[in-house]
């Protein structure tokens, strides 16, 4: 089976091959696992709306994070005659910052925090799956959603110049603040006059009269005093925390250094958004440029071909987007748009929006099958559906499909999220091959198709799969038909 686990370590060299494998893909499929989906005051409702299990999904998405993202492409490989290749990929999330991989890093921890919560049901279920919490903190991959970006870079990018606002008022604070400021000023004045006298150091240092390190608010009040006092002539130094270094400013130090800084930030936030190009590719959003600055910065990749691979897989995904699919991924939807786009909106309706506009294509397995069965069958799993689909014999050739010999595999990757996708893959190809098997017969006598490959009439422009397009279950509340289809057709943007 076409299964890789993608460590963080080989992440931004994989990234190089996986996001083209996504703008060749006709389908993508994703699963995710969470540290948690039921918030624990949440009541229960015995036949709820659609409204209220979104309340309730958008509550779980504040609440719970992502430990893992699997992906699998569905690929009509026309170059080999009658075949679908499947590439599932797994990934790790982490939701720490590797501030040891990229300078920067760390001033984006320490302006962003995120709270980490986890079920203890759901800790349970993934240690019988041999999920490990751990892999996900320790050796995860790091990601930074569209708002969280959005909301940090104003601060990032600030000079040091504060806000008057911000000032500290002089005259509500205590006589030691007053007098602190008083003689940090003289001193500084003093050495300002005598600075020009050969003997003089050309800088001068700030300690705390009460011994031991400055304080943070100490050091604020220097800063203060830099800007209001000298009219921000005199730039400071922190060292060790245990006295202040004033200098002149150099000019043409303070703007070298000032790009410097812009230019460690503006890549520290490409890096931290890891995971979130796998998202971008998905949504025909900007990649390229920034994985290919990072992979030869932090990677030593030379190859100027990998380049224009980028490039055109851009290219390619922002005219036409694949196909997400999923197998009852309402929760799915709503985790990854918290993960990496943003905060859920307050409403269903504005949701509803959201998604069609990001994913004009979806499918969703579990209403592929519910909707052919009755009130009376069974319900059964994504795992059950997928050992049955060993009967469903196609008329082409799955490449990456797991055969009985690899049944040992398949039962160690259960429920990885990597794993999961590939069921979902490979539940939706032959289950969607029964329903448009006829297809081929009426096609071929109306003769008004020309199908080369028998996988064609698995396209988005079948009719047959297209009546089950843009339909996602929404628990037992019923069918969520995305973006008003029929009033609204869609087919790429």
């Amino acid at each position: 089976m076409g299964l890789k686990s993608v460590s963080v370590a080989r992440f931004w060299t994989d990234l190089t091959k996986i996001l083209p494998e996504i703008a060749k893909a006709e389908y993508v499929a994703i699963d995710f696992e969470m540290t948690g989906i039921e918030p624990r005051r949440a009541p229960k409702i015995h036949k709820p709306t659609k409204e209220e299990i979104y309340r309730r999904a958008k509550e779980a998405t504040e609440t719970f994070s992502i430990v893992q993202f699997g992906i699998t492409c569905i690929i009509f490989d026309d170059d080999e005659n009658n075949t679908i290749r499947l590439q599932s990929y797994n990934f790790n999330v982490s939701p720490l910052f590797d501030d040891s991989s990229c300078k920067g890093v760390d001033i984006i921890a320490r302006t962003l925090d995120r709270t980490l919560t986890l079920s203890y049901k759901t800790m349970m279920f993934l240690k019988r799956n041999r999920i490990r919490i751990e892999d996900a903190y320790d050796g995860g991959i790091q990601y930074l959603s569209r708002a969280e970006e959005e909301e940090i870079t104003p601060e990032l990018f600030a000079t040091q110049k504060h806000s008057r606002d911000n000032y500290i008022i002089l005259e509500k604070q205590k006589p030691e603040t007053k007098e602190f400021h008083d003689e940090t000023v003289a001193k500084i004045r003093a050495w300002e006059e005598s600075k020009d006298d050969p003997d003089q150091p050309s800088y001068f240092n700030i300690t705390n009269p009460n011994g031991g390190p400055l304080n943070r608010f100490q050091r604020r009040l220097v800063y203060q005093i830099l800007e209001t006092e000298f009219d921000g002539k005199y730039g400071a130094m922190v060292e060790g925390n245990f006295f202040m270094q004033i200098t002149e400013k150099n000019a043409e130090k303070e703007e070298k250094n000032q790009l410097e800084k812009t230019s460690n930030l503006e890549r520290a936030i490409a890096f931290q958004r890891g995971l979130r190009y796998i998202v971008e590719a998905l949504v025909g959003g900007d990649f390229a440029k920034d994985v290919w600055s990072i992979c030869q910065t932090n990677r030593g990749m030379d190859d100027k071909d990998w380049e224009t691979i980028l490039q055109d897989s851009e290219s390619k995904l922002k005219k036409k987007r694949p196909i997400l699919l999923g197998h009852n991924m309402f929760y799915d939807l709503c985790f990854m748009h918290s993960t990496f786009i943003g905060p859920l909106p307050n409403t269903f309706d504005e949701f509803d929006r959201i998604v069609h506009d990001l994913f004009p294509r979806i499918m969703d397995t579990k209403y592929i099958l519910k909707r052919d069965d009755n009130e009376m069958m069974p319900s059964r799993g994504l795992e059950e559906i997928f050992v049955d689909t060993d009967h469903h014999p196609v008329p082409f050739t799955l490449e990456g499909e797991v055969v009985h010999a690899a049944r040992e595999l398949h039962l160690a990757n259960e429920h990885q999220a990597g794993h999961d996708s590939y069921k979902t893959s490979v539940v939706f190809v032959k289950e969607m091959w029964i329903r448009v098997a006829d297809e081929e017969a009426l096609e071929k006598d109306k003769g008004n198709r020309k199908v080369l490959y028998k996988h064609q009439l698995l396209q988005w422009d079948n009719y047959l799969v297209h009546g089950y397009a843009n339909k996602v279950r929404v628990g037992n509340a019923g069918l969520w038909n995305i973006g008003k289809l029929e009033q609204s057709e869609v087919y790429a943007k």
